[in-house]
């Protein structure tokens, strides 16, 4: 995409140069023959210019954003152990909680801005809010209380906020909660991302 936006500003500056030589030029022949080649460049600068659009509104809502690594481990029956390693700084210690079942998940509030600002590059506000463990059978997760851990110790003000503030305000599409589970998956290490429409989980691939 850098490359692209360097092709595309040196066209436009071409297209300018030839413009200006067209109006200070002498001789009608040379001067037709700038204004041409100003037109051309203009229009090329326009095609490469509405691609390079599309393409940053593509990644804009097809990005996805790293969250988190998670492993987990068994304990002893139903029980596991998840250790989750965030993505936003490097240093921050990693939270190791125990849960029960046989699939784990994470939830959060996530904002979606308006599309003319996700198209400007703004990326979806989110927060992950807490761990859970989860039985994939019916019957069995109606038997067992929840088992639920906290990443953060209060609730998310921010999120609270602009759910209760996003009717009168235009640049806002939707305030909601996201969640995503997935099967403990000992020695496995899972990757929890955001996207435009919520959180997504998906296995680590050190070779792609």
């Amino acid at each position: 995409m850098a490359l692209l936006s360097l092709v595309t500003g040196v066209v436009w500056l071409l297209a300018v140069g030839f413009a200006v030589g067209a109006v200070r030029g002498r001789g009608l022949i040379r001067r037709l023959r700038r204004l041409v080649a100003a037109a051309l460049c203009a229009c090329l600068g326009i095609l490469l210019g509405s691609f390079l659009v599309l393409q940053h509104g593509f990644h804009a809502f097809a990005g996805e954003t790293f969250v988190a690594k998670v492993t987990t481990s068994r304990l002893g029956g139903d029980a596991f152990e998840l250790t989750y390693r965030p993505a936003t700084d490097a240093d921050a210690a990693a939270q190791t909680v125990q849960l029960r079942g046989d699939q784990w998940g994470i939830g959060g509030g996530v904002v979606v801005w308006h599309p003319w600002l996700t198209m400007l590059g703004v990326k979806s506000y989110h927060k992950p809010m807490r761990l859970s463990g989860q039985f994939s059978s019916l019957a069995r997760q109606r038997a067992e209380l929840p088992t639920v851990r906290a990443l953060v110790p209060e609730a998310d003000h921010v999120w609270e906020a602009l759910y209760r503030a996003s009717r009168y305000l235009p640049f806002i599409e939707a305030v909601y909660g996201s969640s995503a589970y997935v099967y403990v998956e000992p020695g496995a290490v899972q990757e929890v991302y955001v996207t435009h429409s919520g959180y997504m989980i998906k296995r680590h691939h050190p070779s792609r």
